[in-house]
């Protein structure tokens, strides 16, 4: 069933084309250089040029039928993780019917759940490019989508017959620890100290319960007064694999953690695992204010040693619009708190980064032409930090540049703080087609 949606849709796409068939063109093309300040590992980069384009095809024939393509394309070829040079992904490539208040997509289809900002417990659908696992991006999943407005309820339906892996970091990623490694062990009671001279390698994968094939997932949405609400369910492959180091070393400490100095090559294995999960989101505008609540529970199948268990995890927030003459700022604050069965130290875990954790942030633009961000995170158990501070400009209506400024601060030993050395500037020039 691997290849299943590219099948039907080479197969139905022929046939339906015809004389009276319309056709539109694009792209977008952008060009992002990155600069790290500090050093992070002897053979990472840098400094890094990235040249994302991603071409745009539509086709429509009369009021049912619909395909739309816009693949990712991108090079980078300065990157030391040879993994990280060519990137290309299907991204959203789809046939689409349509009739009344019925749609129904068959291909790559890029699915957004969830009505929280930054972090989104929801929106596990899709997997995920994580070469920078701070910006990572989402891969189009192979999937039949069945969307449907009826009097009394709203409902999407997807199957995904064989889903796709994360793609992780390459092995030369300052993105993967440099200098502490806190893998997630039974008990989570191992640190492994990292020589300056690391070697990683990619090594064994295995898939557990089948976590890759006959994926569902499905969403109910209704809105009653000031209120809209969803739920979702989801059963299948977990949104990244679990990470297990191999390692030879020396014992240097016993308690109240193993400690071990690692010898330089690291082999790291994966394990692909199977989840099922229930959600819930609620959003209300009043007062001028719009308010967002979104919960999931979260289990995995499988009694396998190193899987993470049951999770619980919340998300409150609240989004303020201001006007004035010439701009608008949109401003948002957010708290996420969440439970587990096991209390996981791992600083490779991005989602023990919000266990108690404060998000604002706002972004004005004015003048039709500028733009300015600002995101702040607060992580209240570790003590660390994430800052994003971006000002943009648009030229001639479709070219946009903008420069990017990345802090992080936190003790290595955490999730956040595992970062800390990649502070990051970054300049960014785009056009539209």
């Amino acid at each position: 069933m691997k290849f299943l949606i590219l099948l039907l849709f080479f197969i139905i796409t022929p046939q339906i084309a015809t004389a009276e068939s319309e056709w539109s063109f694009g792209a977008d093309m952008n060009m992002t250089e990155f600069y790290y300040p500090e050093q992070y590992g002897e053979d990472t980069n840098d400094s890094l040029f990235k040249l994302e384009l991603d071409p745009m095809v539509r086709w429509k024939k009369g009021d049912r039928w619909r395909v739309y393509s816009k693949p990712v394309l991108v090079a980078n070829p300065d990157n030391k993780s040879k993994e990280e040079q060519f990137y290309f992904d299907p991204s959203e490539t789809y046939i689409k019917f349509q009739k009344d208040v019925l749609d129904i997509y068959v291909g790559y289809n890029v699915i957004t759940w969830g009505i929280t900002d930054g972090y989104n417990p929801i929106d596990i659908v899709n997997r995920r490019q994580l070469y920078d696992p701070l910006r990572s991006k989402k891969m189009g999943t192979p999937s039949i989508l069945i969307s449907e407005s009826l009097k009394w309820i709203d409902y999407d339906l997807i199957y995904i017959p064989s889903a796709r892996e994360a793609i992780l970091p390459g092995e030369n990623s300052r993105w993967l620890p440099r200098e502490v490694f806190v893998p997630q062990v039974p008990g989570n009671d191992l640190v492994l100290l990292l020589p300056p001279n690391l070697r990683y390698t990619w090594g064994n994968e295995a898939i557990l319960d089948d976590a890759l094939e006959n994926n569902f997932a499905i969403r109910l949405q209704k809105t009653i007064s000031i209120f809209d609400f969803a739920i979702t369910g989801y059963d299948g492959a977990a949104t990244a694999p679990i990470i297990e180091p191999q390692v030879t070393g020396t014992i240097v400490e016993v308690s109240p953690k193993t400690v071990i100095q690692v010898d330089p090559d690291v082999r790291l294995d994966t394990k692909q695992y199977r989840i099922r999960q229930g959600g819930f989101s609620l959003v209300s505008r009043q007062w001028d204010f719009l308010f967002k609540y979104a919960t999931t529970y979260s289990d995995n199948y499988g009694d396998y040693v190193n899987l993470p268990g049951w999770i619980h995890e919340s998300i409150l927030g609240v989004e303020k619009t201001f006007n004035f003459s010439d701009a608008m700022l949109i401003a948002i604050v957010q708290y996420s708190f969440l439970d587990t069965e096991r209390k996981n130290d791992s600083n490779i875990s991005i989602t023990e980064i919000f266990r108690r954790a404060w998000m604002a942030g706002g972004r004005l633009s004015w003048k039709e032409v500028w733009n300015a961000s600002v995101l702040g995170l607060y992580d209240t158990v570790h003590s660390s930090t994430f800052v994003e501070v971006t000002l943009g400009r648009r030229f001639f209506d479709s070219w946009n540049a903008s420069l990017t400024a990345n802090f992080i601060s936190g003790d290595i030993e955490n999730p956040l703080g595992l970062y800390s050395k990649n502070d990051a500037y970054i300049l960014s020039v785009g056009r539209s087609f």
